[in-house]
């Protein structure tokens, strides 16, 4: 810190953040530095619908797992096949993917969902607003998504989700199910998407 601060100006900063702490108006230069390295998984994922009862069809970007719907709401979003009408998507009698928010399946519309056309590996930080609450997106292999989950508190007072990107490697129509890459960043606030530990 530089010696020509003067104290006033020292309490003037604290006041400062002091009161953006309790306005909950912090932005990523507030944060603490990052510790942990972006994570990568591959998923499997089987629709939500018409597929034993057993299969895992979400996942929890909290607890970093796949999550058997009938056993727990802990999941940030869920996958699903079906035809067009069932979504309001696509072409009359199209079988389509989905990828399902929580505030879609009747729970409050807490994290979501961004489709992108930016390609899997220059999506470098995720974006703070577009993310689909509610309606389904649509996906296809080769697909590039951004996922927000829902709210957290970090342990530094702030509220903030997780985010994610991921790649949807590949959709079996036959056993209902979907490979997905998912690259995320486990530090709560962060939005830095590429490698190593972020810096925003």
């Amino acid at each position: 810190m530089s010696e020509t601060i003067r104290p006033i100006g020292l309490l003037r900063v604290g006041t400062l953040c002091a009161l953006a702490l309790v306005a909950g108006c912090g932005t990523d230069l507030t944060l603490p530095p990052a510790t942990t390295p972006i994570t990568q998984q591959l998923i499997h994922l089987y629709a939500i619908d018409g597929t034993p009862v057993g299969t895992p069809s979400g996942y929890s970007m909290i607890s970093l797992g796949e999550v058997q719907t009938f056993r727990s709401n802990d999941f940030d979003f869920v996958f699903d096949l079906g035809v067009d009408s069932t979504f309001g998507l696509g072409t009359k009698g199209d079988t389509i993917a989905v990828l399902l928010p929580r505030g879609y399946l009747g729970f409050a519309e807490d994290g979501g969902l961004q489709w992108t056309l930016v390609g899997f590996d220059s999506v470098r930080v995720a974006p703070l607003t577009g993310y689909e609450k509610k309606k389904p997106t649509r996906i296809r292999a080769g697909d590039t998504v951004i996922a927000a989950s829902r709210l957290q508190t970090c342990n530094f007072g702030f509220v903030r989700p997780r985010y994610a990107r991921l790649n949807i490697v590949s959709i079996d129509l036959a056993t209902r199910s979907a490979q997905i890459l998912v690259v995320i960043d486990t530090n709560c606030g962060y939005r830095g998407l590429g490698s190593g530990i972020p810096t925003f």
